[in-house]
């Protein structure tokens, strides 16, 4: 009871203070304690990052341009976007539909049968669209440096918002980096967070954070609520966005009523959520378990291959045929700064209307064709893109430009002690970790809600499981020669079959025993046929 008077003082006075102003004012989550001071790295890091990863970056991108009527007119420097074009092909190379999640409940099943575990996870897999999103989320996290996965129970309800007994769905959160803060980590994981969800209503934007925190054995996950005016506050340097701003404090009940202000959680030992990053040493902050950008430390050569592209681009414009006339028949204009009439030349002009004169030496007009740069431009642009899979760690000629196809990316196998395949391998790694994790949160979760899979609790066939991630390299490596080599090493005796059957045939260890519980079945049946045929059978 008292808690719940407490509670709607602190509604009351929260909404109170934001409506009045009175109350503190934070201008980011940095400010909210508990939080590290990361507010430099997301500013002038992941931020940047993400607006060149859409295809504008202020400074970059929108650049003088003056002419005579307008000398501080501004214009849009044309970007090739390589940054979208990397972290696809990276996201394409380290996960694609052949990629395989298995969960074994290490339990002996009957011919014909599935593992009931492994099938319910795929089940939430499916429902989640893991298989599609998964992929987006990895592009997205190789070019903001990392990306977190979290899991829970989301209810359901009913039209009065009442709970339906029973119903409701495990679900699969695919977060970037700017959306999610590490509060507390380790040398192997990032163990508690804070999330950032935001939303636009009536005006304000509202600003969720979701707390993920140990207590000893206990975990817990808590939920706050903030209100900010829908304002233009964006800076001069194009960093700051309106619903950066956190605001004021405000009640949570008012935003999501049915979301709990906090939730204890006993009996798991990992984190709900899943942070991964890429596979670079973090050379901007080294006290910071956040990774960086594939394109953190190409930014030169990144700018270089805009200006390239934006003057191949205007090439054309300011290539077009011209006419040379004499400067008596040129356009004048009042130059508003020097007070004095001028002649000049508008670029965009493509007919000069003739002017009389007495003067008929003045009168000639010559046409003038430029050549265009074609190749000079295309050899500028591949010599940039090839310093550019340098210091991103792709094989030279990875990506190649040409004026027939533009902006092309090799396809041929690779090979594997090439830099392409060594960084694929490496961010695989990263992902699998993470996959991993969430998926123990996933058996976790269901758990602790008593899930049950064709009517059989999860919690009492997920005592003692293992999860295996499988992914396709048939895409790095060719598979039949990957294949062969697991043979050699069998019939030499330096690889076992059950090895052969998991490294190289990606089975898990369930089914590896299932087969090869087979396969001795089979030499058995064999060799009993074999017997009784030399031996001329019973009489």
């Amino acid at each position: 009871m008292f808690e719940k008077i407490k509670r709607t003082v602190r509604n009351f006075m929260q909404r109170t203070g934001a409506d009045l102003g009175i109350a503190k004012q934070f201008k980011d989550i940095f400010e909210i304690n508990g939080v590290p001071s990361f507010n430099q790295f997301y500013y002038f890091g992941i931020f940047i990052w993400k607006y060149l990863y859409r295809g504008f970056y202020k400074p970059w991108h929108y650049v003088k341009a003056p002419t005579v009527d307008n000398p501080n007119n501004m214009r849009k420097v044309e970007p090739l976007n390589i940054e979208k074009a990397v972290c696809a092909e990276l996201a394409g190379l380290i996960w694609n539909e052949q990629c395989e999640v298995h969960v074994s409940s290490e339990k002996e099943l009957n011919d014909g049968k599935t593992d009931p575990l492994d099938d319910f996870v795929q089940d939430v897999l499916s429902k989640n669209a893991f298989w599609t999103k998964m992929q987006e989320h990895i592009e997205q996290s190789m070019a903001l440096g990392g990306g977190a996965l979290k899991v829970w129970y989301e209810e359901w309800r009913d039209g009065n918002g009442n709970v339906i007994p029973g119903a409701g769905q495990i679900m699969i959160g695919y977060c970037m980096a700017d959306q999610f803060v590490p509060t507390a980590w380790d040398n192997a994981k990032v163990t508690e967070g804070v999330f950032i969800s935001r939303q636009a209503k009536d005006g304000y934007y509202y600003t969720r954070l979701e707390w993920h925190r140990w207590n000893g054995l206990t975990y817990y996950i808590e939920n706050e609520a903030f209100r900010a005016e829908k304002r233009d506050v964006i800076g001069n340097d194009g960093l700051m966005e309106p619903q950066d701003i956190l605001g004021f404090r405000y009640p949570l009940a008012e935003i999501y009523p049915f979301l709990n202000p906090s939730t204890e959680i006993n009996g798991i030992t990992e984190s709900l959520f899943a942070y991964y990053r890429t596979a670079i040493a973090n050379n901007i902050d080294d006290n910071s378990p956040l990774g960086v950008s594939v394109y953190a430390n190409a930014f030169a050569t990144l700018h270089a291959l805009d200006i390239c592209y934006d003057s191949f681009i205007r090439e054309f414009v300011l290539g077009k045929k011209r006419i040379i006339v004499p400067t008596s028949a040129l356009r004048t204009v009042h130059d508003p700064i020097t007070k004095r009439t001028v002649r000049y030349f508008d670029a965009n002009d493509e007919a000069y209307v003739a002017l009389s004169t007495d003067d008929t030496e003045q009168l000639k007009i010559q046409d003038n064709s430029i050549e265009l740069r074609i190749d000079e431009h295309i050899s500028a642009i591949n010599a940039f893109l090839n310093m550019l899979c340098l210091q991103l760690g792709f094989s030279a000629g990875t990506f190649t430009f040409d004026q027939s196809h533009g902006l092309k990316t090799a396809t041929e196998i690779i090979s594997d002690n090439s830099k392409t395949y060594k960084t694929v391998r490496a961010n695989q790694m990263q992902v699998k970790n993470a996959i991993e994790q969430i998926v123990h949160g996933i058996i976790n979760v269901a758990a602790l809600y008593d899930v049950k899979w064709n009517g059989v609790p999860i919690s009492s066939i997920a005592k003692n499981y293992s999860v295996k991630v499988v992914f396709d390299d048939s895409i790095l490596q060719d598979r039949q020669t990957d294949i062969n080599e697991g043979l050699m090493l069998m019939y030499n005796g330096v690889m076992s079959k059950r090895t052969f059957m998991t490294k190289k045939l990606g089975m898990t260890d369930e089914e590896a025993n299932q087969e090869l519980n087979r396969i001795k079945e089979e030499s058995g049946v064999n060799a009993d046929a074999v017997d009784e045929f030399l031996l001329g059978g019973e009489e």
